[in-house]
């Protein structure tokens, strides 16, 4: 294989510890990396004109989300291979497991091409979860603390986090995952999993909550406690949502807000990745 692109987030928390400079440079000089170029306004124009073969990419869970929607809006067959350089690292370790970032380049040369069939959330891709509703206000309102040079006002911060709960009580999402029902169920949140990255449909958890009895139960659940409910989990092949206002939605991590009605599907075709296991 060709030497690799590496594609940098200089401005990732990764790089901005005591130790973002020689942790750079060793991935620049790495045997396996040819061309290094940052991630910024220009990086589409370079993947349409250069037509790498392969990009590393070097930042946390947002900087590959942003990598790999753009290769997959491109439609370029280029392999990727997302390096464990941010706070959860969710692709990677679903990809490669508990590998630092030198031990996957190292690998890189050699390695065979995986193709993984992503979600669409509309048309934007995500590899590992998507979640709705509750779950992803109440990440967002986790974001603007760890974005924050200094802690955020207590009031405003504590809204956010107010908003979130009460929502968790107010089933305010309508959705669909089977088409033969009748109607829209109603729900405070949806989780869904890409437990399987060659499958075909999601694992699904629905949230309903009225008490924090509710809550607990399904906290519980979820770790295969027996508590005498059904487990809240399901399998689909798509889903539908929708709400009043525009969704709270978090794709593998990275929260956002999008319109409604917002279809769940498998793609039709994959993104390649660097098998480096």
């Amino acid at each position: 294989m060709a030497p690799l692109t590496l594609v940098i987030n200089r401005a990732s928390g990764t790089f901005e510890r005591s130790d973002g400079d020689a942790l750079q440079q060793s991935l620049e000089r790495h045997p396996a990396v040819g061309e290094v170029w940052p991630l910024d306004d220009g990086l589409a124009d370079r993947v349409r004109d250069g037509k790498p073969e392969a990009i590393a990419i070097a930042g946390g869970d947002g900087t590959i989300c942003a990598v790999t929607d753009l290769i997959w809006q491109s439609g370029d067959d280029i392999a990727l291979l997302p390096l464990p350089l941010g706070t959860a690292n969710l692709l990677v370790k679903r990809l490669y497991g508990d590998q630092d970032a030198i031990a996957l380049l190292d690998k890189a040369a050699s390695a065979p091409v995986r193709p993984v069939r992503p979600g669409l959330a509309g048309d934007t891709p995500f590899l590992v979860a998507a979640a709705l509703g509750f779950p992803s206000t109440l990440a967002r309102a986790r974001e603007k603390l760890r974005e924050a040079d200094e802690p955020p006002p207590f009031p405003s911060f504590s809204r956010r986090v107010w908003a979130s709960l009460q929502q968790a009580f107010k089933p305010r999402i309508h959705y669909r995952s089977d088409p033969s029902q009748p109607g829209y169920q109603r729900a405070s949140g949806l989780y869904l999993d890409l437990d399987a990255l060659d499958g075909d449909d999601f694992s699904l958890v629905q949230l309903h909550w009225r008490e924090l009895r509710d809550m607990a139960l399904t906290g519980l659940s979820l770790f295969g406690t027996d508590t005498g409910r059904p487990e809240p989990l399901s399998r689909t092949h798509e889903l539908i949502a929708t709400a009043r206002k525009p969704l709270a939605v978090m794709l593998d991590g990275e929260p956002s807000f999008i319109p409604g009605p917002l279809t769940f599907r498998r793609a039709d075709r994959p993104l390649t990745f660097l098998d480096c296991r």
